[in-house]
């Protein structure tokens, strides 16, 4: 037992390492296996291999045999912001930021996934076991770049461990069920404007405008001046998941699966780095006025969703299949982060996401014996409701996805599977202010584009 968990630690403490940006609705991670990618995610009501359970746990039953799934996933995201006029906040008269006016905070991701399905534990009961990634977002930008006083890196890495279970009704009817243990772990940094903090302690009473001066602060945006604030923060919540199958006939496959929302309390570090000028205050003023390492923490609430399939096989070839999934990210209107033990303000990303539906259709083609190919085409809308509410952390848009995929029997117990996604973000903007009185405003514009690989091996006892 103790190396039955000391396992299952090690392998969600290397997945949260692993895991990087993501290019999806708000901060879901769209694709859980390859036969997903290779159809846009809209095929799982066909139940080809144990991933199925991630959208519904009484698809366990639709899958032969004791079995393992498991691979990775590649994503490149070419992200680009160019800056459209960005202000530090209006008690500093709202001039421009100074700093470099183009940012690319994309890059190289990998998402790992593990699904196995076991033996029956009767005629009627299956089980199943995932380990998935089902949030994740990821940006980094440069220290002097004009982002900076919003955004530095951002990062959010979930791992959400899934036992499910399956029981038979009959030959028509199929319900299931799962428990999800969801780890997380977070990293927001920001830089922070010394020359600001400097007249804030003027305005205190605390120094006088000369010291600022002596200590190099003599002019707001100063990238060379500036502090920086980073929260590392870890939580654990509890979810679940069930569904039901329903068969009208031997070719037409319909699947509801529903995953409730997981709460996550975040509890970690803000750890400050200033430079030579406002060291020189010293730790008890800066301790004073909240600009010191502390204690950082956040609740967010992981949406819930819903997801509707179908598959219909047409012939002995060919099979059609599409997905509707509803996701309730109005559960996550903002990020505020408080500091339980210091006088600091609490640190506010408004987001006020709306819920989605994203829409998808694809099609399978057993070509032979031993090669099975897919296509899929999927729009994923953004909760984002304007770019008043769109942040340098996650500048999400509207996406279609465009996907092909193929399976190939290495032998009678080994598939490999692969798959492809061309990934269309529309082009969009950021005007986003900064809640409270340090406003500062980012304004962007934004193109994207992104490209997905995943491959995955499927082996059967």
């Amino acid at each position: 037992m103790v190396n039955s968990q000391r396992s299952i630690k090690l392998l969600c403490t290397a997945t949260l390492l692993a895991t990087g940006s993501v290019q999806a609705a708000g901060l879901g991670v769209t694709i859980q296996s390859a036969t997903g990618a290779g159809n846009a995610a809209t095929g799982h009501a066909m139940a080809e291999d144990a991933s199925a359970m991630w959208y519904n746990p009484a698809l366990l039953h639709s899958v032969e045999g004791k079995q393992v799934n498991a691979g990775i996933s590649l994503l490149n995201t070419d992200i680009q912001l160019e800056n459209a006029g960005s202000t530090i906040p209006a008690i500093a008269a709202g001039f421009p930021v100074i700093g470099e006016s183009t940012a690319e905070p994309g890059g190289l991701s990998i998402t790992p996934g593990l699904f196995y399905r076991g033996e029956n534990f009767s005629d009627k009961l299956a089980y199943g076991f995932g380990v998935t990634i089902p949030f994740g977002v990821s940006t980094d930008y440069e220290d002097d770049n004009f982002a900076r006083y919003e955004a530095t890196e951002s990062s959010l890495k979930t791992v959400n461990i899934n036992p499910a279970i399956a029981w038979k009704v009959n030959d028509q009817f199929d319900v299931g069920a799962g428990l999800n243990v969801q780890i997380g772990q977070a990293v927001l940094a920001k830089s922070v404007d010394a020359f600001l903090v400097c007249q804030r302690f003027v305005a205190l009473g605390q120094i006088t405008p000369a010291t600022c001066s002596s200590l190099g602060l003599t002019s707001p945006s100063n990238a060379a001046t500036d502090s920086s604030v980073s929260i590392e923060a870890t939580a654990v919540g509890y979810g679940a998941n069930v569904g039901a199958v329903y068969r009208p006939s031997d070719k037409t496959t319909l699947s509801l699966g529903l995953r409730s929302a997981v709460k996550l309390d975040f509890e970690g570090d803000a750890d400050f780095t200033h430079g030579a000028g406002l060291s020189t205050l010293g730790d008890a003023a800066l301790t004073q006025a909240g600009l010191a390492d502390q204690d950082a923490e956040t609740e967010l609430e992981m949406p819930a969703s819903a997801s509707l399939a179908a598959a219909h096989q047409v012939n002995d070839k060919l099979t059609i299949h599409g997905d509707v999934t509803w996701t309730q990210w109005s559960s996550v209107p903002e990020i505020r982060i408080t500091f339980p033990d210091s006088t600091a303000d609490d640190s506010i990303t408004d987001l006020q996401w709306e819920d989605t539906v994203r829409v998808g259709v694809g099609a399978t083609y057993q070509f032979n014996d031993r090669l099975k190919l897919r296509a899929g085409i999927a729009h994923d809308p953004t909760p984002t409701p304007g770019p008043d509410h769109r942040t340098p952390r996650a500048p999400r848009s509207d996406t279609l996805w465009f996907s092909a995929g193929m399976s190939y029997k290495l032998n009678k117990q080994m598939d490999i599977d692969a798959g492809l996604s061309i990934i269309r973000p529309e082009d969009t903007t950021v005007n986003y202010t900064d809640p409270g009185i340090m406003d500062y405003t980012t304004r962007a514009s934004v193109e994207t584009d992104a490209i997905g690989a995943s491959v995955f091996l499927n082996y059967r006892f």
